[in-house]
């Protein structure tokens, strides 16, 4: 429902972003803009480095957009699938993302509202498209699309109805007996065995709900002896049907996963997963990443040119102080009588397709015009 691009600022911040846009086939679907603006407000709610920060919501005309962290990497599928090819991660690496995956995971679940209170937040849609792995090695958890908080305003899950991969969701949800924060700790039970084994523990599709149900999988070692028993146990209570046997919180299955690292003696810096996915980037992919950050790298000429120059005034900047034209490479044309002084975005290259704290509504953004021909996404919207 939702087109994902990687874009650089044509003025203000000189670091590439992502943006992310509603098709023009949904943008009056009145439920589907609910849904684009709860995810926005989900993410606001959440600062936390292993969640992606939203940096404004807005409209062009009847099309709702993001602003997003632009993750220059792959989502956790980009790493373990090729084609239909399952290609797991060592062992070392997969537990790093999947720690820093309960990280955020956490804090989105403990994030309270402007009254204090929890939100209740649920993500619902934990699954490899939605782990997205930087080439430093950074996991940031993304996509609450489906979330449920207690704010939202689109409507509430009906009777029957299920959000969410049928291959990542718990049992409890099947049966429409609710879910709370477990059944994304579930959700990453089902993760860590796919990204480790290549596998998904209970297949995919409508056929997997059955098997979710009675509990029904193939454990770790009978898929590849010699897995890691320690490891091995945390997919299990990842994966109990009984939402009271799994761990309470992303936090617990974070030290969890920490501790058997520790204990295998295993030590897997964020260097070590970058070096992982730099590995497998695919050519088009890489072309994507390394033009996000090649974007970046310059402070533009007129900005270092102006900082630099010497100052009718010499005093200290104060609170006051500002510069009087923003960075570019050019000075900005000053906008017609009456325009809102917003900024605007362009894509980053003419063939990139990439996947943002909510301005006001009445703000709105321009968007350069999108060429018609583009790779895959640099963070492809999760299926809904």
């Amino acid at each position: 429902m939702a087109q994902v691009w990687a874009a650089a600022p044509l003025s203000g911040s000189v670091r590439p972003v992502a943006l992310k846009l509603v098709l023009p086939e949904f943008s009056s679907d009145r439920e589907y803009g609910h849904m684009f603006v709860d995810e926005a407000r989900v993410a606001a709610a959440i600062h936390h480095p292993n969640v992606c920060e939203i940096r404004e919501l807005g409209s062009d005309g009847e099309r709702l957009y993001m602003v997003l962290e632009l993750v220059p990497g792959d989502s956790l599928t980009g790493l373990i699938q090729k084609g239909n090819e399952f290609r797991p991660l060592p062992d070392g690496i997969a537990a790093r993302i999947l720690a820093g995956a309960c990280a955020g995971l956490h804090a989105a679940h403990e994030a309270l509202g402007k009254d204090g209170q929890p939100l209740g937040i649920v993500h619902r849609d934990v699954s490899p498209p939605n782990i997205l792995v930087s080439v430093h090695g950074h996991v940031k958890v993304s996509d609450f699309g489906i979330a449920k908080a207690r704010y939202q305003l689109h409507a509430r899950t009906r009777t029957g109805e299920i959000k969410g991969k049928f291959a990542y969701i718990p049992p409890e949800q099947i049966l429409a007996r609710g879910v709370d924060r477990r059944a994304d700790i579930y959700a990453l039970g089902c993760v860590l065995y796919v990204a480790t084994l290549g596998l998904r523990p209970f297949g995919s599709g409508a056929e997997a709900l059955a098997k979710i149900v009675q509990g029904r999988y193939r454990r770790p070692h009978e898929v590849r002896p010699g897995y890691p028993a320690e490891l091995e146990a945390i997919i299990v209570r990842a994966l109990a049907s009984d939402p009271g046997a799994r761990f309470q919180t992303a936090e617990e299955m974070r030290i969890a996963l920490d501790t058997w690292m520790v204990n295998t003696g295993l030590l897997v810096m964020e260097s070590d997963v970058g070096r992982v996915v730099r590995e497998r980037l695919s050519p088009e992919r890489r072309a994507v990443v390394e033009a996000a950050l090649g974007a970046g790298r310059a402070l533009p000429d007129a900005l270092a040119q102006r900082l630099l120059a010497p100052k009718d005034h010499p005093e200290a900047p104060t609170a006051k102080s500002q510069i009087s034209s923003p960075p570019g490479s050019a000075p900005r044309e000053e906008p017609p009588e009456g325009s809102p002084d917003v900024p605007t975005w362009r894509p980053l290259r003419s063939d990139a397709e990439g996947e943002a704290r909510g301005s006001p509504e009445e703000e709105r953004t321009t968007v350069e015009a999108i060429p018609a021909a583009l790779i895959p996404s640099i963070h492809p919207p999760a299926k809904r």
